[in-house]
């Protein structure tokens, strides 16, 4: 269970500051570890796309490598899960981030001798990537033991802002490192920030064992379904996150905005772009300030309208900065719904199911913006990106008003 100072702190939502559970030295641990080893992935990511093109002048080839990188948590998403809710979970995070030098070392090597190929990349791609499959589950099962349960949103937020920024940090300092360094030094470099991520996890005094440890097998994955289902609050929020994202999936067509509506050609798309994880990394910073929130199911609901509103206002933009201003409150909103589900996820699932409950939304989270994108793909080429966003929102609309009817308990659910 939680540390000796987790069960005796008794916090009120007033009295959790921006970066409380910091305070927590295990969570704390785990934290920096998180920061070194998100940004150390995608510096490589970054590195690997660089060097695909580099090689291959192809971006049907660039396509293949996010689609390496994507499609083992897809896949293995589940059965991860069920790894993590059987085996100790500290022990499984040390080894994740051990593994993860492999790709780094083989880059590294394979760049040096000038016998690398984009096959080479896109397979350590692939085995980097499915090694943090199994990582993303443990992190996410051990944090109820780290903090109290009034700090649980300040720490999943704190969490989820490592995404958030190590997208936008890792690819700036990777560029920078290739341009200064090399290729073979960058991947080298990558090596000395997964080094300090495993002796943090190793420093940890927490135990990682799973309460209610389970064999790995189809019957232990499928229980993890079957507690989504029947937990009706968690499993709203899954439907809301699934029609929304599905819908509403726009920045697949945000090139067509910047070339045929805007005319601003690559620096502007690369402002539409970078606006939602602006806003993304916003929203956090202002949960954070505002601490633990009770009405949970409200918050969530009224984000979802938000984005469903936004969406409509980017179709009718006809001025590129109102357009930049809704992509920025898209990437707000996401990000106050990826927060509350993730922390009423850490909530609501004992601690035998939280890997499994962690993995799902992982697993939803990356199925859904797969089929979003061929959907706004597909909708842009039939009736136009503006109205291809229009129609989105409409249907965003529809499905919020759809599931907060058939499943009341979540705009009634506080915490």
């Amino acid at each position: 269970m939680a540390q000796t100072d987790t069960n005796n702190s008794a916090t009120s939502a007033e009295a959790v500051r921006p970066w409380a559970s910091l305070a927590f030295r295990d969570y704390r641990m785990v934290w920096i570890a998180s920061v070194c080893n998100a940004v150390a992935i995608q510096i490589r990511n970054v590195a690997g796309l660089y060097q695909v093109y580099e090689i291959s002048g192809s971006a049907l080839q660039l396509g293949l490598t996010g689609f390496s990188q994507a499609f083992p948590f897809v896949i293995f998403g589940l059965f991860a899960g069920a790894v993590a809710d059987a085996f100790d979970r500290k022990k499984l995070l040390v080894v994740t981030v051990a593994l993860q030098l492999i790709p780094s070392l083989l880059l590294g090597l394979l760049t040096l001798s000038g016998t690398i190929q984009v096959w080479h990349i896109y397979t350590l791609g692939f085995f980097g990537a499915l090694v943090e499959v199994f990582n993303w589950p443990a992190r996410s099962a051990l944090i109820p033991r780290l903090v109290p349960q009034a700090y649980m949103m300040n720490a999943v937020t704190l969490n989820t802002i490592i995404i958030q920024c190590s997208f936008l940090l890792g690819p700036a300092i990777g560029g920078m490192l290739i341009d200064q360094v090399g290729l073979v030094n960058t991947y080298f470099l990558t090596i000395a920030t997964f080094v300090p991520a495993g002796l943090a996890i190793f420093s940890m005094h927490i135990s990682g064992v799973p309460e209610d440890r389970r064999r790995v097998n189809l019957r232990s994955i499928f229980e993890g379904i079957e507690f989504i289902w029947a937990q009706r609050i968690i499993l709203s929020l899954f439907l809301l996150d699934f029609g929304v994202t599905l819908v509403g999936f726009y920045r697949p067509i945000l090139p067509i905005f910047a070339a045929d509506v805007f005319k601003t050609g690559a620096s502007g798309l690369g402002l539409l772009y970078g606006a939602p994880s602006a806003g993304a990394i916003i929203g956090s910073f202002v949960i954070l300030m505002i601490g633990n929130i009770q009405r949970k199911g409200v918050l969530v609901i009224v984000a979802a309208l938000i984005f469903a509103g936004s969406l409509a206002l980017l179709g009718v933009s006809n001025w590129y900065w109102m357009a930049v201003a809704s992509t920025l409150i898209l990437g707000f909103t996401d990000s106050v719904s990826v927060a509350i589900r993730r922390t009423v996820v850490q909530l609501l699932a004992p601690d035998g199911m939280l890997g499994r409950a962690s993995s799902l939304i992982t697993v939803f989270a990356q199925a859904t913006n797969g089929l979003g994108a061929i959907l706004a793909g597909a909708a842009a080429q039939w009736i136009g990106a503006p109205n291809a966003l229009l129609l989105g929102s409409a249907l965003c609309f529809v499905m919020i008003f759809a599931i907060s009817a058939a499943i009341p308990q979540l705009w009634r659910y506080k915490s």
